[in-house]
């Protein structure tokens, strides 16, 4: 049996929409922070909140489309964010989003285990 990793908002209202929303803000930003510390060193985490709601938000409005479009958007929406917060070049931007996206692959493989491994 797997474990819905995101909440369908749908049905609970603008609560659930702010909750969903949190997580994913919380979860961005914390995996570009990690991102950001391997790339570019010690950086400041306000950098990271900043940044990580950008894809939160576009992850959110862009749930109800194909998981392609979804994803694509999203990557496009973090480089962007992390380019203009970082004030980076485009080759610093596209190291940080490959960092990023990787980082958030694998914590989020290993959240959606776990969680699936607790549930069962």
């Amino acid at each position: 049996m797997g474990v819905v990793m995101q909440v369908d908002p749908t049905g609970w209202g603008p609560f659930a929409y702010v909750v969903t929303f949190l997580i994913a803000w919380v979860f961005y930003a914390v995996t570009l922070h990690l991102a950001a510390l391997y790339v570019l060193g010690d950086t400041p985490h306000q950098r990271a909140a900043l940044a990580g709601a950008v894809p939160a938000i576009v992850s959110l409005v862009i749930q109800p489309y194909s998981p392609v479009v979804a994803v694509v958007l999203a990557l496009l929406s973090d480089a962007a964010a992390i380019h203009v917060v970082y004030k980076l070049n485009r080759r610093g931007t596209a190291l940080l989003s490959l960092a990023h996206y990787t980082i958030a692959v694998i914590f989020g493989f290993a959240l959606f285990n776990i969680i699936t491994l607790l549930s069962g």
